[in-house]
């Protein structure tokens, strides 16, 4: 019964920009494209009173993360040129490189994935074999946030081929996310992280649109 509504209130974090969204609209339209501030003030009030998690927390076993960061960190930068993002107008881009990274850490590693953690039978780690190599220290809780992380992504996107590709790089990126952030019991470094990977896709799609018009 307890991890049935710990899996209830994950569901509600994951989609609570959009019932922000329609809160705000209720009220007064013009405030909708300000739905990213309210959310955000909204998960940090929450944060300071949902138990046990990584949102104020400095990392904690960074060396046992810091190969994993460096591999991860080159990657982002690789293949965050075939995202697909392409921010328009300089209030969305700040927005998509520093705002969205930052609130949705805090919404689905920074309390998301320590809701589910607290269950043991989510939060015990184990290790996936895939393919030659190893992704070590999984739990059940990374990979139910990920999706969630995934999914989520409808939010601000409608379903086609464009937003199934931004999920797939969402659940990805939410796997190793989720191992950095339940091994520090932080979110620092995947806030970093994914900063990184947005800051690379919004600066790509910026130099390519630039080069078209020349």
């Amino acid at each position: 019964m307890l991890m049935l509504g710990a899996l209830i209130a994950a569901v509600l974090i994951s989609f609570s920009f959009k019932i922000v969204e329609w809160i705000t609209g209720l009220f007064d339209k013009r405030f909708m494209r300000y739905t990213i501030y309210i959310w955000g003030f909204l998960l940090i009030a929450a944060s300071l009173f949902i138990k046990e998690n990584y949102v104020f927390h400095l990392p904690r076993n960074i060396l046992t993360v810091l190969p994993l960061c460096l591999v991860i960190l080159p990657i982002n930068l690789l293949i965050s040129r075939r995202s697909g993002y392409s921010p328009i107008g300089l209030f969305n881009r700040i927005n998509f490189v520093i705002t969205y990274p930052v609130f949705e850490e805090i919404s689905f590693r920074g309390l998301i994935l320590p809701i589910l953690v607290r269950h043991q039978s989510l939060g015990e780690k184990f290790t996936l074999e895939l393919g030659n190599g190893l992704f070590p220290n999984l739990s059940l809780a990374v990979i139910i946030t990920a999706v969630l992380f995934a999914v989520s992504h409808l939010q601000y996107y409608k379903l086609n081929a464009e937003s199934t590709r931004f999920m797939l790089f969402a659940v990805s990126g939410g796997l190793f996310f989720g191992v950095i952030a339940q091994a520090t019991e932080s979110i620092l470094l995947t806030i970093l992280l994914h900063i990184a990977f947005n800051g690379s896709a919004a600066l790509y799609a910026y130099s390519a649109a630039k080069r078209q018009r020349t």
